[in-house]
Parts: structure tokens; sequence; C-alpha cells
């Protein structure tokens, strides 16, 4: 396994945990307005990178 893109999977990791964070911290969940709507793609963003680097790194190993 390559220390990059191990790095790489924990700042992933970081960052989606930051931004479900940050949007938990938000008042008034019941009308979404233009900045939590933001939030909730680029934890849509982040979640999917980070899925990819899962997936990528499951697959690698298998061919070894």
């Amino acid at each position: 396994m390559e220390p990059k893109s191990r790095r790489r999977r924990i700042f992933l990791a970081l960052l989606f945990l930051f931004s479900v964070l940050n949007f938990n911290r938000m008042d008034g969940n019941e009308n979404i307005r233009t900045v939590q709507f933001l939030s909730i793609f680029a934890m849509g963003i982040l979640f999917g990178l980070l899925i990819r680097e899962i997936v990528e790194a499951y697959k690698t190993k298998q061919q070894e």
C-alpha cells in the first residue's frame, strides 16, 4: 500500500468528518437554505471520493 494514497484516504475522511460536524452545528434544518444545500452537496462529494479511494485500494489489494 502506498503511503501517499493512504494519506489521501485519511485526509478525505477527516474532511468528510469536519463537514458532517459543521452541518450538525447549523440551526433550523427543517427548511434547507442555500448554505445548507452547499454543505450537503460538499458532504456528498467528499463521501463519493472517499468511497472511490476505498474501492480502488480494495481492487489493488485483490490484484496482488
